[in-house]
């Protein structure tokens, strides 16, 4: 068994564990990645940037379909699902390529190959080539997650996860997804756009669960314009395959129907990758869940054992393990200040329209007994909005009826998973909906709809009707 000392040992190479290996190699410390599959994590080769690339994609579907509002003769669109995903897989090799070169010019080593804890400074890792073992003052796990299983729905030919979902052979005819969380509606709306037929069994009262209300409205109404079937409160209790269609008993308010599709898209969340570790032999305590606990530095309960990303606890989104990534590597480089702060991370979902949050909610401000004002524009009056056909949705601001803080801002339209970084760094800098009022914006632009919603705060918004 070979031997490798390095400064600090990152376990995965997803948006967590690249940018904190790149940022401690940036504080001059010798950097050992352990990686067993591509580089980039679940973000660049499995979620974020292929779906995206799809969802990209459906849009134009979509919007070649209906050029005759603006003018336009356009013959039908044909898809031609091969070179489709042929381009997707061409953006992710793209940007996974481009964290290679990234690692090679800092000098961050890369091992491919799976990692076990012998301690909390040593990492065995098996690779294709033998075992190699890594020892280092610091580790810092960033393993990830993975889709949840529910019973009965094995992932296989039939039942996908997202990943199948992404890199599909054929366009199933019927598509029936379980979850109407962010992966499911953003997918599902992806597949009714390209011409599947699409049903949504959510167990909940409502799709995109922990949205806000009047955000998620706006994004129903569409997915029900593009045929998109929702059934709310619904649980999917068992399927079979009969001669090649899936037949799948869901309990719809309380009542058990038999629906059929092509495939199933298992969409109920995500589980951390934390099982398989060998956490415990490092001291790095876990919840009945799975998470790793960790304080404002990212530290665990094993004092030079760093945990990022998604086996933390909080939203699974890359940019909250990209933050942390930076936190971790700043505490290991003892720079002084380093801490994460989960008050103000933005939230971005790619449905059509898309959802963008940041801070409270309305009734989570209540919730704490907030004394709150709230303001709100629709994009419907908004002339950049009008002037490129997509003129759905609102910008909703809640503030402190004290001192005109931000408490949160919620939006639902185009481009917003763009513009709610203007609210982000509102918020981080402790802005009023006031400064938001007299800081000019160009016009005509989309942002010019926050502007407007924080002079609604104080019923001063010039084009509101009152």
């Amino acid at each position: 068994m070979s031997e490798i000392q390095a400064d600090t040992v990152v376990l995965g190479a997803g948006p967590a564990g690249y940018v904190c290996a790149i940022r401690l190699a940036q504080y001059g410390k010798k950097v050992v990645v352990v990686e067993e599959d591509d580089l980039g994590g679940t973000c660049l080769n499995w979620g974020c940037i292929p779906s995206k690339a799809l969802i990209s994609a459906g849009h134009f579907f979509e919007q070649a379909e209906h050029a005759s509002t603006m003018g336009f003769t356009v013959e039908q669109p044909e898809l031609d699902l091969s070179k489709l995903i042929a381009w997707k897989d061409g953006v992710v090799k793209k940007l996974t390529g481009g964290i290679g070169m990234l690692f090679k010019s800092r000098s961050v080593d890369w091992i491919k190959g799976s990692a076990v804890l012998v301690d909390g400074g040593t990492v065995s890792v098996e690779t294709p080539e033998g075992s190699v073992r890594v020892k280092a003052r610091d580790i810092v796990i960033a393993a990830g997650s993975e889709p949840a299983p529910i019973p009965g729905f094995d992932f296989g030919d039939r039942v996908w996860s997202s990943t199948e979902a992404l890199s599909p052979e054929e366009i199933p005819q019927r598509l029936l997804v379980i979850g109407g969380g962010v992966i499911g509606l953003e997918l599902g709306m992806f597949y009714a756009q390209i011409g599947s037929e699409v049903v949504v069994v959510e167990a909940t009262d409502s799709l995109l669960p922990g949205t806000d209300p009047d955000l998620v409205k706006v994004v129903a109404r569409k997915a029900k314009k593009l045929g998109v079937k929702v059934h709310t409160n619904a649980f999917a209790r068992s399927w079979e395959d009969s001669a090649g269609v899936a037949r799948i008993t869901v309990e719809i308010s309380g009542e058990e129907s038999v629906l059929e599709a092509d495939r199933i898209l298992l969409s109920v969340g995500r589980r951390p990758r934390t099982k398989s570790l060998g956490l415990e032999s490092a001291g790095v305590k876990v919840d009945e869940r799975g998470f790793i606990s960790v304080n404002e530095q990212c530290q665990t309960s094993a004092s030079h054992v760093y945990a990022i990303g998604d086996l933390t606890h909080g939203p699974m989104l890359a940019h909250k393990g990209s933050a942390q990534g930076l936190v971790a590597a700043a505490a290991i480089a003892e720079k002084a200040g380093a801490a994460y702060d989960k008050r103000v991370i933005p939230s971005v979902i790619f449905t059509d329209p898309e959802i963008a949050s940041v801070g409270l909610t309305e009734a989570e401000a209540l919730e704490q007994n907030i004394e709150i004002k709230v303001g709100r524009f629709n994009f419907g009056a908004n002339g950049r909005a009008l002037s490129i056909g997509k003129a759905e949705g609102l910008i909703k601001v809640v503030s402190d009826a004290g001192d005109d803080t931000l408490l949160g801002v919620h939006m639902v339209g185009p481009n917003v998973t763009d513009l709610i970084a203007e609210a982000a760094l509102a918020m981080e800098s402790g802005l009023t909906t006031e400064d938001i009022t007299l800081t000019v914006h160009p016009h005509p632009t989309l942002n010019e709809v926050f502007m407007e919603a924080c002079e609604d705060v104080h019923n001063l918004c010039v084009h509101s009707p009152g």
